[in-house]
């Protein structure tokens, strides 16, 4: 998960060098190309890459090879998502109007497109229907007139607009019941909404300990994780009881200047910090119930903007920092379970391309 209304032209870098990587490439790696008959990977990295010409790489687990690379209608990529049967959804144009581009499972052009003004986040649920949340009239951090429209699946159909406890949404999340999850960030109504499936009122609000919130996060018994730290915000990250607003824990160590959050199938939290601009930043490590990092990722990190997790708990960190070697800024890196160095770390595709967003599925 990463802070969703971030935009291309507004990373912040850093000054010192990276260092780590399993095994450093040369200035222009040559990845193995995946597809043979003898080698059929069941899931993918994806990462979305901005903000040259725009492009989405498909990488192997591990990030071994690169499957496809997408790059149609690819402009100005942001956040990405994928549905449980191979379709991406990638909010482009992001500068501009932020509309959703679809790409059906091994599609290198887009399916379709959904002109969703100003789209500013992206979910799916298990029926691979699309959520879709925008403010047209949104000034940063303030009210506007806000919604999350859902699309059935594979189309442009509108099923329904939700805007009853909607208000300048910038991160979305759906867990194991389809209940939809909604950050509000707005600096007057700062709040998680919560929805049953196929339902535009909210079944509960989250505001206890919601202060700057910028991303959230489920484990796999729907616990749920709000990142906070977003300008007026202390940088925390709280946990709250799976169905409920009951707040279990309030992380505060470890944590500055909180970029993405991710959860891997042993409830496990990572957290991506850039540490205020200054550094290379770190990624903190906290166990099940645990308000202290159990260890801190520094090797292969440069200012870590988005993670992601694999279905083998392997994590993947996407840096957007200047202070690597050239061939190695704007790396996305590989971490095993329980591993402080990175198992190996891909470059950006384009010299001065930024990776936006990552994403794991088939």
């Amino acid at each position: 998960m990463h802070i969703a209304d971030l935009r291309c032209h507004a990373w912040a870098v850093a000054a010192a060098l990276l260092v780590g990587c399993a095994t450093a490439p040369s200035a222009n790696p040559a990845l193995p190309v995946a597809g043979s008959a003898a080698h059929t990977p069941a899931s993918y990295i994806f990462v979305s890459e901005c903000c040259g010409h725009g492009s989405i790489t498909l990488y192997e687990l591990g990030l071994t090879g690169v499957g496809e690379r997408i790059r149609k209608g690819a402009a100005y990529p942001g956040p990405i998502t994928v549905d449980h049967s191979g379709r991406v959804y990638d909010i482009v144009d992001q500068i501009y109007d932020g509309a959703v581009t679809e790409y059906d499972r091994g599609s290198l052009i887009p399916s379709r497109q959904i002109e969703n003004d100003y789209a500013s986040a992206v979910a799916t649920d298990s029926a691979n229907n699309l959520y879709v949340a925008s403010c047209p009239s949104c000034v940063a951090y303030h009210s506007g007139e806000s919604s999350v429209d859902v699309y059935k699946a594979g189309t442009t159909k509108l099923l329904r607009t939700i805007t009853k406890g909607i208000d300048r949404p910038i991160s979305l999340a759906v867990d194991t019941n389809d209940d939809l999850y909604v950050v509000n960030g707005s600096y007057s109504h700062q709040s998680v909404t919560v929805y049953a499936p196929g339902s535009s009122k909210p079944l509960r609000k989250i505001t206890q300990g919601v202060t700057g919130p910028a991303a959230i996060a489920l484990d796999p018994s729907n616990d749920l994780f709000v990142m906070n730290g977003m300008p007026s915000g202390s940088p925390t990250v709280v946990e709250y009881k799976a169905d409920s607003a009951k707040i279990l824990r309030t992380i505060t160590t470890g944590i500055q200047s909180p970029q993405a959050i991710a959860v891997d199938s042993s409830a496990t939290l990572y957290v991506a910090n850039n540490s205020g601009g200054v550094g290379r930043g770190t990624i903190s490590v906290y166990p099940p119930g645990a308000s202290t990092p159990n260890y801190q990722i520094e090797r292969g990190v440069d200012v870590p903007d988005a993670l992601t997790v694999d279905g083998d708990d392997n994590l993947y960190v996407a840096n957007h920092g200047y202070s690597s070697p050239i061939n190695l800024r704007h790396a996305v890196c590989v971490y095993a379970p329980n591993s402080k160095k990175p198992l190996r770390c891909v470059p950006a595709v384009r010299k001065y391309d930024l990776p936006a967003s990552l994403a794991s599925g088939p």
